[in-house]
């Protein structure tokens, strides 16, 4: 069978490598990237398409498979390949899916419920390596190759590696994105060995770091250009509060870094729109149903409606990045000092998830607590509250603030990463204010501002215009394509 997929391009063809991509199959926000990003990138002419293990969550997608199967040798075994075709949604963006079963169809993708699964390393190889066979498969050959996170770093690497005669093609040109340098993909030298790259690519200027197999590191030292999904988040890596142990690599390749905010899928999270809520917002006259998402929220979480109390939401995994221990330890004076709600849906570190189910059984009335994920409830959360809180000790980007100002709830975020980039802090001026920042990761700091914010929704007339504000901020993945695309022509000029 022959590529299905064919259309006019003004500019190059970007091969997107990723172990993940939304609505396909996600855990988080490098799958909702990886599943926006390209359909922005295609508006402007890029020939984009998508490389993703067929996870079991793929199962049920209607996939045609060429013909022509892949035999990878990874060490001493070979592996039979699979590659299947899709598309994502109806957006046209066409995907690769690479069929392996022994491999790929499990229950998660990067870990079950016993932890992670002991061979991502192979299955991290066998991703990046599928990449450079695209051209032989499919007949179609990317000019840049753009890896996302460490389970496709060495992309970059089996590229540099690539004898250009062979007949997998020209080596084009790399790209890799860092969604969260705090995952670095960290095996053993006998993991390197199996992945069949050069033995010099080992050492300090490869994929060596401590001792160990860092496929992130060794990602970071092949591609030809580095993106992080922030201006303020790639200024941060440089340094050994943020930098996690690579900020001298980075800093290292810090001509060839750069950092692009990332944008939200205005279509898919939209207020007017939304299935999810109990009533559309209007983002030019939000009161009537942002009131009315409040009233319905509240009692879907069994706690007494009113509209008069601020209401504070979160939508988040529960560990030491996100910082919601600060939370934990600022309610009970919250609860004493305020009118203050609140509304909390996470789940993750199990000390954290216990801590926030005493707290809502202690003060019922005040504070609503959900265990898990629920995707529709985390939307009627963007839509209910008055506020929304990201205490984050570091955030590369974060989406959650971005989907919040959509919904009109005002963010309360620390100054950090992609936080910094999006919110713009309340003070005296009310003109661009679309938000609150702190600086300090202290549980003291963090009730300063909430107590600021609730002073603020005393002043109805003040909260409007920042609320609107918050509305209007600019979260579309128009502008983030194009500075794309620019580091596509930086790559391969």
């Amino acid at each position: 069978m022959t590529d299905i997929f064919s259309a006019n391009f003004t500019f190059m063809k970007v091969l997107f490598v990723s172990p993940e991509v939304s609505p396909l199959v996600r855990t988080g926000g490098l799958g909702d990237v990886v599943g926006s990003l390209p359909i922005a990138l295609r508006s402007i002419g890029v020939d984009v398409r998508i490389l993703c293990p067929l996870h079991r969550e793929c199962k049920t997608l209607e996939t045609r498979f060429f013909a022509k199967k892949l035999r990878l040798k990874l060490g001493k075994k070979t592996l039979p390949v699979r590659l299947g075709q899709t598309t994502l949604g109806p957006s046209g963006v066409p995907v690769y899916l690479i069929e392996n079963d022994e491999l790929f169809d499990r229950p998660g993708i990067y870990a079950d419920e016993k932890g992670d699964y002991p061979d991502n390393p192979e299955r991290a190889f066998v991703l990046s390596k599928t990449a450079l066979h695209i051209s032989q498969i499919s007949g179609w050959s990317p000019d840049v190759f753009h890896a996302h996170d460490w389970m496709a770093a060495s992309t970059p690497a089996y590229l540099n590696a690539a004898d250009p005669k062979n007949k997998i093609g020209k080596p084009r040109k790399s790209v890799l994105t860092i969604h969260n340098l705090e995952h670095q993909g960290i095996f053993s030298h006998e993991n390197f060995l199996q992945s069949g790259l050069p033995k010099d690519y080992w050492g300090i200027e490869g994929f060596e770091h401590n001792a160990c197999m860092n496929l992130l590191k060794g990602g970071i030292q092949h591609a030809d250009k580095i993106t992080t999904v922030s201006p303020t988040y790639a200024q941060e890596v440089r340094t050994k509060a943020f930098g996690h142990g690579l900020e001298e690599c980075l800093k290292y390749r810090g001509a060839d870094l750069v950092g692009i905010l990332n944008g939200i899928d205005g279509d898919g999270w939209n207020p007017m729109e939304d299935p999810a809520l109990p009533a559309p917002i209007d983002p030019l006259a939000p009161k009537q149903g942002k009131k009315a998402c409040k009233k319905s929220l509240l009692k879907e979480m069994k706690m007494p409606s009113s509209s008069t109390e601020p209401l504070f939401g979160v939508v988040s995994r529960l560990y030491s990045q996100k910082g919601l221990d600060l939370l934990i330890q600022a309610l009970p004076s919250l609860m004493s000092g305020s009118n203050a709600k609140f509304v909390i849906l996470g789940s993750g570190a199990k000390e954290e998830e216990n801590a926030f189910l005493e707290l809502s059984r202690k003060f019922p009335k005040r504070i609503g607590v959900f265990i898990g994920f629920d995707d529709g409830l985390a939307r009627r959360i963007f839509a209910g509250t008055d506020f929304f809180l990201m205490p984050s000790r570091f955030e590369p980007c974060g989406l959650a603030q971005q989907y919040a100002m959509r919904y009109g709830s005002l963010p309360i975020a620390r100054k950090t990463g992609g936080l910094a980039d999006t919110i713009k802090h309340f003070s005296r001026s009310l003109q661009s204010a679309n938000g609150f920042l702190f600086n300090r990761a202290n549980a003291e700091d963090l009730k300063k501002v909430i107590n600021r914010a609730i002073k603020l929704f005393g002043n109805q007339s003040q909260y409007a215009k920042i609320q609107a504000n918050a509305l209007t901020t600019r979260c579309s993945w128009d502008f983030a394509a194009r500075q794309y695309l620019e580091v596509y022509q930086w790559a391969t000029s």
